[in-house]
């Protein structure tokens, strides 16, 4: 029997398969749609028991041929030669590991053993790279609109990541490092580009695959429909935002049509005119306005669902304030009383 329980705002569906409790979320905060998925989620368990033939339609495939069509799509999509290449790494892994089978038979029992074995051999960060590329391409396996590949996640289990042996901190910019960088930069395209990164917490591929139509300036926001996570990321346009999208160049094809590894560059040069320390990257805007909204006492769902995390749980790490955020709770111990 399966039954609901909320974890944050969202509803989630529990249930016990072969021995093992499973659980996958039902992607909405409404208790009575959540109560609908459950009972539909029932009913298509209830027939396979039975053996009849289930509610949602499982496209029978290979794994070694979903894996051609999952890299298709990234190509499709626009994701980086890198990612794709981390991506289709894990999965080949997997492919030796569990040998040519249907794609459906792999299960969260498949998934610990896989995840025992990376452990074996390469190293805790290594392996949660890997999984996490995996279960990525099992979430659109099992999400994808028309007929699925997969009736659920089985390395979406919280226990198949590793958890990390020490987390980084995010590498932020000072403002006054931040009005250094803008300084630099003389071309108003690019401005305008490092602008709607730095206002937005926007993803390098987010801005690059951005439509025209994506922007509604009736309603005052952008959607990402190309997001890191596969799902839909709404941004509202603020007042300076606005002016950087009302200076962009509407002959062209796109908003921001650059290549991804030519902003990359483009930052670079800018970094070294600026004369700002080289461990700094592009993505370092984004961690800079994670940061930012949370020195203004921005709730950290707030954040989270701006930046377009799966779970507020990532975005935590930008709560880990820096020494100078410390000084007025220094200042606040006394010895006198």
């Amino acid at each position: 029997m399966a039954s609901l329980f909320k974890r944050g705002k969202k509803w989630y569906i529990t249930w016990h398969e072969d021995g093992q409790r499973k659980m996958k979320s039902t992607k909405t905060v409404d208790k009575q749609l959540a109560m609908e998925a459950l009972r539909k989620f029932e009913e298509e368990k209830t027939r396979i028991d039975l053996g009849l033939e289930p509610v949602v339609k499982i496209q029978p495939i290979m794994l070694s041929q979903f894996i051609e069509v999952y890299q298709e799509d990234r190509r499709r999509i626009g994701r980086s030669k890198q990612t794709i290449t981390i991506d289709m790494l894990a999965l080949r892994g997997l492919l030796k590991f569990t040998g040519d089978c249907k794609l459906e038979t792999v299960s969260t029992n498949t998934a610990l053993r896989f995840r025992d074995h990376l452990l074996a051999r390469v190293k805790s960060a290594t392996a949660s790279i890997r999984l996490r590329a995996i279960r990525s391409a099992f979430s659109w396996a099992s999400d994808k609109p028309g007929e699925r590949y997969h009736r659920f996640n089985p390395f979406a289990q919280k226990r198949i990541i590793p958890a990390p042996e020490k987390r980084k901190l995010p590498i932020c910019l000072s403002p006054a490092e931040k009005i250094r960088l803008f300084n630099a930069i003389e071309d108003q395209d690019h401005r305008n580009l490092f602008s709607f990164f730095a206002l937005t917490g926007c993803r390098r591929s987010e801005a690059v695959n951005l439509q025209w139509s994506d922007i509604d300036y009736k309603s005052h926001q952008i959607v990402i429909r190309q997001s890191k996570t596969g799902k839909e990321i709404v941004i509202p346009i603020s007042l300076e935002l606005i002016q950087v999208l009302k200076s962009l160049d509407l002959s062209k094809p796109k908003p921001f049509n650059y290549k991804r590894d030519w902003i990359t560059h483009l930052f670079e040069r800018y970094r070294k005119k600026a004369d700002l320390p080289t461990r700094f990257h592009l993505h370092c805007l984004r961690h800079t306005a994670a940061v930012e909204m949370i020195r203004k006492g921005i709730h950290l769902q707030k954040v989270s669902q701006m930046l377009g995390h799966e779970s507020v749980t990532t975005t935590e790490i930008y709560t880990r304030l820096l020494p100078e955020d410390l000084r007025d709770a220094a200042e606040a111990l006394t010895c006198i009383g």
